[in-house]
């Protein structure tokens, strides 16, 4: 990103987080630049294919920022909580596994040709426009069985939920405010049960009494619990603004209005 010029090019522009940085950046003056492996929603960007490398590269030639969303499941179940930016990372998913591996990537441009890189580790960002994970698939299952809940593992597992808004507003921060070759936990700090977080979306959409049964089943790679330590990102003047329960009202809201298209597997 040039900061003076407030020119950004956001990849997976057509994802959920992607789509949401977008509209921000635009909303706020910023000139966006679209990149995906598809077209956007509104059918404007052309589909461009971009990786990690050669993003840094690309980068690195034009003396240009690079903000890396990482992810909290990078960290090693062993850790203490809260979990700081130094937590030991031993990831138990692919998925996780190839987020440090752009990590390694982003230190490596950092440290050998001195790219201004800023990692932030999102963890479990939710909201208007989420098409997966746990909000969503209970809210899809409330909305085809208003009797019974069914949700993975024991209910203990521990997650910590930032609203989609708070979300780009913490990756613009670290891309205005951050420092270069440093790592941000971009969440709201604050930690909630699953089955906490299935009463409240229960209750929010008229079904207080549901019952709810952990089925002592869980995916592979799936860690029991996380929340952050957000002090460092909050010493950029970042603070979450949208609590648990407004930002599952509006997501519940918007997910009223949107068909169901597949049966959901959480």
């Amino acid at each position: 990103m040039h900061e003076s010029r407030r020119r950004a090019v956001v990849t997976g522009a057509s994802g959920f987080i992607g789509s949401a940085l977008v509209r921000y950046l635009s909303a706020d003056g910023w000139d966006v630049v679209s990149v995906d492996r598809k077209p956007s929603a509104d059918g404007n960007q052309p589909a461009r294919f971009r990786g990690v490398f050669e993003v840094l590269e690309a980068a690195r030639h034009a003396g240009s920022r690079v903000v890396f969303p990482s992810t909290a499941s990078i960290f090693d179940a062993s850790n203490a909580l809260p979990l700081s930016e130094r937590a030991f990372p031993r990831p138990t998913s692919p998925y996780a596994a190839g987020k440090l591996g752009g990590e390694a990537y982003c230190h490596a441009y950092h440290r050998s040709y001195g790219v201004d890189v800023r990692i932030a580790r999102l963890f479990s960002v939710y909201g208007v426009g989420m098409f997966r994970f746990a909000i969503h698939d209970i809210v899809r299952k409330i909305q085809q069985d208003h009797e019974g809940l069914a949700i993975l593992g024991d209910g203990m597992q521990v997650r910590d939920y930032l609203f989609i808004d708070d979300a780009v507003r913490g990756l613009t921060m670290v891309a205005t405010e951050g420092a270069s070759g440093e790592e941000y936990n971009v969440a709201s700090g604050e930690p909630v049960r699953l089955l906490d977080l299935a009463r409240l979306i229960g209750e929010l959409m008229g079904y207080p009494h549901i019952r709810i049964t952990p089925t002592g089943r869980s995916f592979p790679g799936d860690t029991a619990r996380w929340y952050a330590d957000i002090s460092k990102v909050r010493g950029l003047g970042f603070e979450p603004r949208v609590d648990l329960r407004t930002g599952l009202e509006r997501t519940i809201a918007w997910l009223a209005t949107r068909p169901i298209k597949t049966a959901v597997l959480s």
